[in-house]
């Protein structure tokens, strides 16, 4: 089968990524969706912006790349003509398309348009907290544009049930909504260190502890109300550290916070890590956080119970569905810095309840999250809706 995925950014094969060129949940899940489908003989093309104003293809393991250059960027979002309109030169049997950032769902959505073929959307993105009334203004005309895409898929894809119900965008199209997770490579996580070796490798004192936050310094993400529940957290484990791994537009924000605050020196900005040195952060964490004031579904926490580690996450969007409050972590109100900080200090004091936890979250990885079953799931989806389609000719 020919699948065509539509995600406005991509992960660059042999270069990294960082705040011009953000590479989130939805990147991830496209990355790994086509590279497992790809082992099972599909071809799979992926059409996405370029990190620059110049075309580039990329092409390997039964994958190829079409980036198209980029017009313009708002916030995270970037425009390009060439993607709205030069795929259609290339042949495909299903297009599915990423809803994240604007602006490569709608290019998917014409294409599919255009080439009268199957369209599956997967959501990945709600009305956050934006400042601005550019920025405010442009999500909520792109939000009227991923009406037009919903209603047209055949299929829409939410990572989690609990995001249904909350979701202001995919709640009209209950009757053709599907439930398939993201995932995790577990071999990706399971390196032959020890806890103790992978704080060695990154300087960490043994007596610490590690609190770690992953992911894009934006304000959706919610790492300013991790950094103003430090003082708290400081005053009843006063030995804690805060490590805030990954980039963004907060990141100059987020430092003069944590001067103001007089936290600095307890507080690591990494920056951008590659993936290989992400596992080593995970490894040494005692407990992960995830602030976020929405959240699809959230891969980061996955990541984290992969590497046997309890989890303090926001009770919103698809969190739920993967953190189970009391099992595999603790989940709080959100924008609360306090109940976020009372969370953590309960966690940090009680070493035995962190273990089983953490415990308790790889075994739910095992079960229900990894790649190999969520690509078989997706590919499920694609064959009996390729059946659908023929049926009806």
């Amino acid at each position: 089968m020919k699948i065509s995925y539509f995600t406005t950014h991509f992960p660059y094969k042999n270069k990294p990524s960082g705040e011009g060129y953000p590479i989130g949940g939805a990147e991830t899940v496209v990355e790994n969706l086509a590279n497992v489908l790809a082992q099972k003989g599909h071809k799979i093309s992926i059409f996405t912006t370029s990190a620059s104003s110049k075309d580039e293809i990329e092409k390997y393991n039964g994958i190829a790349v079409y980036r198209y250059g980029t017009n313009f960027k708002i916030a995270s979002g970037r425009f390009s003509f060439g993607l709205l309109k030069n795929p259609v030169k290339y042949s495909t049997d299903l297009v599915h398309v990423h809803i994240s950032v604007p602006m490569g769902d709608i290019g998917g959505f014409l294409y599919a348009k255009r080439k009268n073929k199957p369209l599956i959307a997967t959501t990945h993105f709600d009305m956050g907290s934006y400042k601005g009334i550019a920025i405010k203004s442009a999500y909520y005309f792109y939000t009227k544009l991923i009406a037009k895409v919903l209603s047209y898929a055949d299929v829409v894809i939410s990572p989690s049930e609990n995001y249904i119900n909350e979701s202001k965008l995919i709640k009209k199209y209950k009757n053709k909504v599907v439930v398939i997770p993201n995932g995790i490579n577990m071999e990706d996580f399971d390196i032959p260190y020890s806890k103790e070796e992978c704080r060695e490798k990154l300087a960490f004192l043994p007596s610490e502890k590690i609190l770690l936050y992953v992911g894009n310094l934006e304000p959706r993400k919610g790492p300013d109300i991790l950094i103003k529940a430090m003082p708290r957290i400081l005053k009843n484990v006063y030995d804690t550290k805060l490590v805030i791994v990954g980039d963004g537009v907060m990141r100059n924000e987020l430092n003069n916070l944590a001067e103001k605050l007089k936290i600095s020196e307890r507080v690591k900005f990494t920056g951008f890590v590659h993936k290989s040195e992400k596992v080593l952060y995970y490894k040494s964490a005692d407990v992960f956080v995830l602030p976020s004031l929405y959240e699809v579904f959230g891969i980061v926490n996955l990541e984290a119970m992969a590497c046997n580690v309890p989890i303090v996450a926001s009770k919103i969007g698809g969190i739920p569905d993967v953190v189970k409050d009391g099992e595999n972590g603790l989940l709080v109100p959100p924008r609360d810095s306090e109940a976020l900080a009372d969370a953590i200090i309960y966690l940090l004091k009680n070493k035995d309840i962190r273990e089983r936890m953490g415990e308790n979250g790889r075994k739910l990885v095992e079960e229900k999250y990894t790649w190999k079953k969520v690509a078989e799931e997706t590919d499920k989806l694609y064959l009996s809706l390729m059946m659908q389609k023929n049926n009806e000719h």
